[in-house]
């Protein structure tokens, strides 16, 4: 019995189907199946109950599978637990950031770093909220900065700052100061991040708007800041920023008042309790140094 045949059990267990599982291995379904035959075959029993259109897990399997994901997991930790010990041996750090903490929070601890340990190579990492999470998991990052508050019992979160959600448009798309009912942007268009760039701020917005309502072809998608900053600044729609984006927009473009209170959005850094990385240690200390200033 190979990991590969444990994870291929899960992902079918989840999509209750061989095809949907197939797609999602990037694997051939009749290769796919010969592979849970031959693990139930290795096991004794019969992990699948294949009578009806979805695949079923039959009490045996149900068993078997809680060891199955204790095992992957483990497997992840193994190789987790050994990356972090060949990046303390080369003395370097992998940092995940978003742009906010490129301007907000990077500055003071990379010089933090360089002061106290000049000879450690530092790699920094742009990546979105939930690239940063799973490099995190898998021991690609020493810490990520995101929007997450990464709730589980091997990693800390240092809440690094709040910040207020703005709505922004051109002078042109609202030219007087009359406060804006939320309601009314169903007759306007939005420039909206993609939930796969940000999914902490699309929740946020989408508690407040339902997005699923409103007409598709309002709708202006970017993933990315540049993005968001280009199509503000032109002019495209009425966008929801967070603060640190006020410093890039164009002295045409304005803050609106609205009929309801915007949300918050939270900035965390994340990191392996565990990690004996002296650099993550003195990071970890200047950031916390950093907010209580």
């Amino acid at each position: 019995m190979e990991l590969r045949h444990l994870r291929y059990f899960i992902t079918v267990a989840q999509q209750q189907s061989f095809t949907k599982a197939a797609e999602k291995l990037f694997t051939a379904q009749p290769s796919l199946s010969q592979q849970i035959k031959d693990l139930e075959q290795e096991v004794g029993v019969n992990l699948f109950d294949r009578s009806s259109r979805k695949v079923k897990l039959t009490d045996e399997g149900r068993a078997f599978q809680i060891y199955a994901e204790k095992a992957l997991e483990n497997a992840k930790l193994a190789v987790a637990a050994a990356r972090q010990v060949a990046q303390q041996k080369n003395n370097q750090i992998h940092i995940g950031f978003l742009n906010v903490a490129e301007i907000k929070v990077m500055p003071q601890i990379l010089a933090q770093l360089k002061k106290t340990m000049p000879d450690l190579k530092i790699h920094l990492h742009s990546l979105t909220c939930m690239e940063q999470i799973q490099r995190l998991k898998n021991a690609e990052l020493d810490l990520c900065i995101t929007r997450f508050h990464l709730d589980h019992p091997d990693f800390d979160n240092i809440h690094l700052l709040t910040e207020q959600i703005y709505l922004l448009a051109a002078q042109h798309l609202h030219p007087t100061d009359r406060i804006l009912k939320l309601q009314e942007l169903k007759n306007q268009n939005i420039i909206m991040c993609e939930q796969n760039a940000s999914p902490v701020f699309y929740e946020k917005l989408d508690q407040l708007l339902n997005i699923d309502q409103l007409e598709h072809e309002q709708l202006l998608w970017v993933t990315n800041v540049l993005q968001h900053i280009n199509l503000t600044n032109m002019g495209m729609g009425f966008s929801f920023a967070p603060e640190y984006l006020l410093r890039f927009l164009n002295d045409h473009v304005k803050i609106i008042q609205t009929d309801q209170v915007l949300p918050k959005l939270g900035l965390y850094a994340t990191f392996n309790k565990n990690s004996q990385n002296p650099a993550l240690k003195i990071i970890t200390q200047a950031l916390k140094n950093t907010i209580n200033i």
